[in-house]
Order: structure tokens, then C-alpha cells, then sequence
């Protein structure tokens, strides 16, 4: 089915029905309710007829009915697209044209069958149509009937004569009668009579009726038959001949005629004649000169137009191949916008977890410099205390020295007990001795002695003991002494070692003195750093939040690039429609020109 048709029928529909019921209606085919229709577009039968059914649903309608206004109003639509073909005097003359209209707009669609309307005149004011379609939309073409009759401010009765199939065709008949006739005829009835019934030239019809005029004149004039009946054939011969010399450059007129009906223009023939014949010619020639101009100017202009078209289709092709190039860089760019938003946003996602990572160090940092300075601030404290013990071990160092000289001094006093004892001893055995002797003595003395002899029992028993006490003290002593000896020998290890301690622990003291300073240095560093990094991570928390906004941004760009991306491809598009109607516009130049060419001037 053409585009053009089924242009003006939606068109007909919105201006019937309203845009919000085709709208749904072309939505419901599957149709954009912006769809640019070509005029040479070919459209499946279907997909109008799902239209009109939809439409005939949302405004609970027969389809017959729809039909028939979309046929009435779309004569006004036809009209807007083609007012040319509406200039005409009543709804006779237009609907005889129709089915050459019909033919000439679908030429152009390869394996068009557009419906025929095949007229027979049959009075002025009254005509017979037959409709033949593959489709079968009388209803539709009862809508134009009517229709047209409206656009020609003009009544008409029409009938159905019949309808049916024939050669797979459908087929309607139909009767009209008209309020206007399109005819207008001139009778020459003498002429008519002249012509006697049978005769058709002109000069026939001259030399006979002079031949009948003739013969009476000549039979009274003669007096017999025959002589009139020679006579009249002689006027017969006579006026033949005339009639024939005179009307001849009828001939020349009817090959003009004729020339003019082959669309033969370029020619001009000049008659002489002398009389009507000859202004006849001129006439002729006149019109064939205009003509001639005319189609001079038709020719002139559609090449004109048709190298206008054709740079211009060049051009649209070139915007074409452009736009098809901006809408892949667009696409590209709103891909890239896409992506680079979802890197974005990625991105945000991963800074804003390492700002909260960062912003927990730096507070643990905040808190460890405090710690660190207490720390350092402890340091220092055991420092001190470090120094204190020093000098404490040191008195004791010297305090073990004073107890070491006790102990040697110690040491030699038991040595001189030992010595005192050793006397004692040798006192005890020289007194056991003497003792002995006393015994000796005593008994020698006999009674007088025995009272000695007891004394010197106690004393010798006396001195035995004071042996044995002596001996008991002598291994005291010296088990003493050993003691003594091992207890300087541990103090002077002590000592040593003390002295070992001593010298370490003034190097650990004077190291951590030192380090004391360094950390103290460093710490005084690392809480500057952490100050420097807590404005760092402030100022991080600031670019976070303008990255935060880029993202934003690269969303709204990523928003924009695709809203861009789309209206650069409807614009691709409408760039592609409006190449596809340049070249449909470089064709229709074509066929005019071809059409055209038939016209020799």
C-alpha cells in the first residue's frame, strides 16, 4: 500500500478521532507515533487495516464506519497533499480522472496494484463506476464518494449496482447521479442535415448538395434528362475538384492535429491560404509557440531542479556518512562517559574507604603520639631512675668494698683466735703436763701429796677439757675461717661483677640518655607528622568530597552524553529519512523529467 495513502488516513484519523487515540492505537501495532511516512513507501496491507481495527475498538465503532469517515475527510487531506488535482469544476469531471490519478502516483512502486476506478459516461449528469481492488475497502470508497461530493459543495445520488469477485479481484458497481454536467456541446444541425446520413467529407458534402441544386436549374435549362444529368456531373466533377483544392490544408491541419496528439511541438507549418484556413494555421502555431514556451520552461526548471536535487542528494549523502561518523563518536563518547562515571563512582567508593581507613590511623596516630609522648616522658623518668640505681650500685659497690675489708679484717682476727686457741692449747698441754708431774709428785708424797694429787686431777682434767674446747673451738675456727675466705671470695665475685654491672650499666645509662634525647627529637618529629598528617588528611577529606562531586558530575556528564548520544542518533536518523526523501525527491524529478521528455519542443 503507498505511503501517501496511508499518510493521509492517519492524518484523517487524528483530525476525526484525536492524536490521543491514534497514539495508543499506533502503539498498540507497534508503530512510533512519530513515524515519518515515505510517500513512496511501500506498507503492508495489515498493518493500516490493525489501525483502523484498534481505532474502531478504542472508540467502540464498527470498522465500517471508521472507514467510511476516514474516506470522507481524507478528500480534504488528499487535497492538502494535492490541491492540483482538485481543480476542477464539479465531482464528475474529478472522480473521471481518478483512475489515471491512481496510476500515475503509483507508477513509480515496483509491484504497485493500486484500486482502479473505470467510469462510463452515461448522461452529463450521470455516471457509472466500477471499483476493482485487491482489497476489497468499498466502504472506503462509498467515504470518498461522499466525501468528494462535499469537497464540490454538490449533491449526488449513488447506488450499488453490484459487487463480487472476478479474476481474484474484487469489484463494485456503482450508479451516480450528479446536480452538475462537465459537457458542453455545439449542434450545427444544416450541416448535420448536409451530411444526408452517410456522407463524411467535407468536400463530398459540398459538391453533392451543389449537384442537387444544380440538376433541376439544368433540366429546365436543357429541356431532357440527360443532358441535365451530364451538366450536373460536371458541376458534380467541378465543385468536387474546388471543394478539394480549397479544403486540402485541412489535411495539413489534421497532420498538426496529429503531431500535436504525438506531443510534437518543436515543428511549426505555415499554411497560406488567403482565408480562414490560413488564420486557422496561424492559431495553431500560436498555441504551439506557447507551448512550446511553457514546456521550455517545465524542462528547463525540472533540470534545474533535478541537478538541484542531485547535488543536494550528494550533499545529504555526505551529511549522511557525517552524521553516521558523529553518531559512532558520540556513542564511543557516551560510552566512555558511562564508563568513566562507573570508574568514578568506583574510585569515590575506594577513597572513601581508604579516607576512613586513613582518618582511623590518623586518630590512632593522634592517640599513639600522645601515648608516645608519655612514653618518652616515662623514658626519660627511667632514665633518672636509671642514673639513681647507678649511683646506688656504685654505694653499694663501695659499701661491698668496706664489708670486703671487714671480712679480710675479719679473716685475720679469727687467724689471731686461731693463735690465742694454738696458746691455749699448748697452755692446756703444758699445764696436762704439769698436772701429770703434780701426780707424779703427789704420789711420791704419798697421804700428804693425795690432796695435791686431787687438785692436780681437776686441773689436769681441767686442762684435758680446755684441749678438747681448744680443739672443738680450733675446728669452729677454722671451719669459720673457711667460711670467712668463701664469703670474701663471694663478695669480691659480687664485687667484680658489681663492678662489671656498675661500668654497664653507666654505658646503658649514658646510652639511654642518648637515645632518651633521640627519641624525645624523634617523637617531637612524629607529632609534627601526625599534626601535618591530620591537615593532610583534612585537606584529603576536602578533595574527597570535590572527587565526591566529579562523581556527581561525571554522572551527569554520563546522563548528558547519553541523552546527547540518543538525540544525535534521532538526528542520524532524521538525516538518513531526509536522505531517503531526496533520493525519492531525485527519482520523482526523474520520472517528471522523463515525462517530460515526451514533449518535443
Amino acid at each position: 500500500m503507498k505511503g501517501t495513502v496511508v499518510a493521509t488516513w492517519i492524518n484523517s484519523l487524528r483530525v476525526i478521532y484525536g492524536d490521543d487515540i491514534v497514539n495508543k492505537a499506533l502503539r498498540k501495532i507497534g508503530w512510533s507515533e512519530n513515524r515519518i511516512i515515505s510517500p513512496l513507501e511501500e506498507i503492508h496491507d495489515s498493518e493500516p487495516k490493525q489501525l483502523v481495527e484498534e481505532v474502531s475498538r478504542l472508540v467502540s465503532n464498527s470498522t465500517e464506519e471508521v472507514w467510511r469517515s476516514i474516506g470522507r475527510h481524507n478528500i480534504k487531506s488528499f487535497h492538502k497533499w494535492f490541491p492540483s488535482y482538485f481543480e476542477r469544476s464539479n465531482t464528475k469531471s474529478f472522480l473521471l480522472m481518478m483512475d489515471d490519478v491512481h496510476t500515475q502516483l503509483t507508477k513509480m512502486i515496483k509491484g504497485a496494484k493500486p484500486p482502479r476506478l473505470f467510469a462510463t459516461d452515461i448522461g452529463d449528469k450521470e455516471l457509472e463506476i466500477k471499483y476493482v481492488s485487491k482489497r476489497g475497502m468499498f466502504d472506503y470508497f462509498l467515504g470518498l464518494l461522499e466525501g468528494s461530493a462535499a469537497f464540490f459543495n454538490e449533491k449526488i445520488e449513488y447506488t450499488e449496482l453490484e459487487r463480487g469477485t472476478e479474476d481474484g479481484l474484487t469489484f463494485m458497481r456503482v450508479n451516480i447521479k450528479f446536480e452538475k454536467g462537465i459537457s458542453s456541446s455545439k449542434k450545427f444541425m444544416l450541416s448535420k442535415l448536409l451530411s444526408l446520413g452517410f456522407i463524411k467529407r467535407a468536400e463530398l458534402k459540398i459538391s453533392a448538395i451543389s449537384t442537387l441544386l444544380f440538376f433541376p436549374v439544368g433540366y429546365f435549362a436543357a429541356g431532357n434528362v440527360t443532358a441535365a444529368s451530364i451538366m450536373t456531373a460536371a458541376v458534380f466533377a467541378l465543385t468536387a475538384l474546388i471543394s478539394y483544392i480549397v479544403l486540402k490544408p485541412l489535411g495539413a491541419i489534421h497532420e498538426e492535429l496529429q503531431a500535436l496528439n504525438s506531443m510534437e511541438f518543436s515543428s511549426f507549418t505555415k499554411i497560406q491560404t488567403s482565408d480562414n484556413i490560413e488564420n486557422l494555421s496561424k492559431d495553431i502555431n500560436i498555441f504551439k509557440e506557447k507551448m512550446q514556451k511553457d514546456f521550455l520552461f517545465l524542462k528547463g526548471g525540472n533540470d534545474d531542479m533535478y541537478s538541484f536535487t542531485k547535488t543536494f542528494s550528494e550533499i545529504a549523502a555526505n551529511m549522511k556518512s557525517v552524521s553516521d561518523g558523529i553518531s559512532m563518536v558520540v556513542q564511543d563518547v557516551a560510552d566512555g562517559a558511562i564508563h568513566q562515571a562507573e570508574e568514578t563512582e568506583k574510585s569515590v567508593d575506594i577513597i572513601g574507604e581508604n579516607m576512613k581507613t586513613l582518618n582511623k590511623i590518623a586518630e590512632e596516630e593522634l592517640k599513639s603520639s600522645s601515648q608516645l609522648e608519655t612514653a618518652v616522658s616515662n623514658i626519660k623518668t627511667s632514665a633518672i631512675e636509671t642514673q639513681k640505681v647507678a649511683e646506688m650500685i656504685l654505694s653499694v659497690k663501695d659499701n661491698f668494698a668496706h664489708v670486703n675489708a671487714q671480712g679480710v679484717e675479719l679473716s685475720r682476727r679469727v687467724s689471731d683466735i686461731m693463735n690465742i686457741v694454738t696458746a691455749v692449747e699448748s697452755i692446756a698441754d703444758q699445764t696436762n703436763l704439769l698436772s701429770l708431774n703434780a701426780a707424779i709428785e703427789s704420789a711420791r708424797a704419798g697421804e700428804a701429796g693425795r690432796g695435791f694429787a686431787v687438785v692436780a686431777n681437776e686441773i689436769r682434767g681441767l686442762a684435758d677439757n680446755s684441749k678438747s674446747s681448744v680443739k672443738i673451738i680450733n675446728e669452729n675456727l677454722q671451719l669459720f675461717t673457711s667460711d670467712v675466705n668463701k664469703l670474701i671470695n663471694q663478695i669480691n665475685a659480687q664485687f667484680k661483677q658489681l663492678e662489671e654491672s656498675n661500668l654497664t650499666l653507666e654505658k646503658v645509662a649514658s646510652d639511654n640518655s642518648i637515645a632518651t634525647d633521640q627519641i624525645d627529637v624523634v617523637t617531637g618529629s612524629i607529632v609534627q607528622l601526625v599534626e601535618e598528617m591530620s591537615v593532610q588528611t583534612h585537606q584529603l577529606a576536602m578533595v574527597f568530597e570535590n572527587v565526591h562531586s566529579l562523581a556527581a558530575i561525571a554522572e551527569e556528564n554520563s546522563a548528558s552524553s547519553q541523552e546527547m548520544s540518543a538525540n544525535v542518533i534521532e538526528y542520524s536518523n532524521k538525516i538518513k529519512e531526509l536522505t531517503t526523501y531526496i533520493e525519492e525527491l531525485e527519482k520523482l524529478s526523474q520520472n517528471f523529467k522523463s515525462e517530460l521528455g515526451k514533449y518535443k519542443i
